[in-house]
């Protein structure tokens, strides 16, 4: 017979399983942590940090309060944390080189990606590269078990030499309000990474638009040569009679 204690400690572990797959870490850049500290876990958990209710559509109700209030997901997060910049990671070490892929990946220690609802951002030093209003469905990893992180693709460019890339995400788990900061130095030219989608995008427009103006002065170009011919060939046909109206005719005779 399962006694009262057991039974309530299998209901407390259940309770807590789900919480244990959605935690995580950068794991590219990877990001190292103090000692005794686990490099899954959230910095600081707090219930309602703001009053948007258990459950229902949190991301959209935090979505609109960042906004009336003015606050990115960095800007509450450090609020929640009382201002640990970088959490519980550590910047005091060698720096990793950035992705050559140009992608960041939060891996979740369940083998997957992000694990909860939430918004998340991506920051080179005090740049914003990346955010996302809802990271686990709009950077989701692969399924439990594949150690296929989130990817989120960053504009490494303006990282020049040495900079820290730090990610900002808040994880909602009904009332509860989790805050994961981790903090990555790293060095390296970032001009050299593979493209994003959106730098790709970019350039292409860019190239699209010289492409158009090239177009445009060629054929404005083609246009004043062809006015230039016109205005020659109206200058030689004016030439022509003039010459003709200064020569005298000879007299013809009329008679029979």
């Amino acid at each position: 017979m399962v006694s009262a204690i057991a039974f309530s400690s299998a209901v407390t572990l259940l309770a807590f399983a789900p919480h244990a797959s959605a935690h995580g870490f950068l794991n590219d850049p990877e990001a190292s942590f103090k000692e005794g500290v686990s490099k899954t876990g959230w910095v600081i958990n707090i219930d309602n940090f703001w009053d948007i209710g258990s459950g229902g559509d949190q991301v959209g109700k935090f979505k609109t309060m960042a906004k009336e209030k003015g606050m990115s997901v960095k800007d509450v997060l450090l609020e929640m944390a009382n201002g640990k910049k970088c959490g519980n990671t550590r910047t005091d070490v060698d720096p990793k080189p950035i992705p050559s892929d140009g992608k960041v990946k939060f891996l979740g220690n369940g083998g997957t990606g992000f694990g909860h609802q939430g918004p998340c951002e991506v920051y080179l030093d005090d740049k914003m590269v990346f955010q996302r209003d809802n990271c686990e469905d709009e950077v989701p990893g692969g399924p439990p078990g594949s150690n296929e992180p989130s990817e989120m693709s960053v504009d490494f460019s303006s990282c020049k030499g040495k900079c820290t890339v730090a990610l900002y995400w808040l994880a909602f788990q009904n009332e509860q309000w989790q805050a994961y900061i981790n903090c990555v130095p790293v060095s390296g030219n970032g001009e050299s990474t593979t493209q994003t989608e959106g730098s790709k995008t970019e350039t292409s427009s860019k190239s699209e638009d010289q492409q158009k103006k090239a177009d445009d002065k060629k054929m404005e170009g083609d246009d004043q040569e062809k006015k230039q011919e016109e205005r020659s060939s109206i200058d030689v046909g004016f030439s022509n009679l003039t010459e003709n109206a200064g020569t005298v005719m000879p007299a013809t005779n009329l008679q029979p």
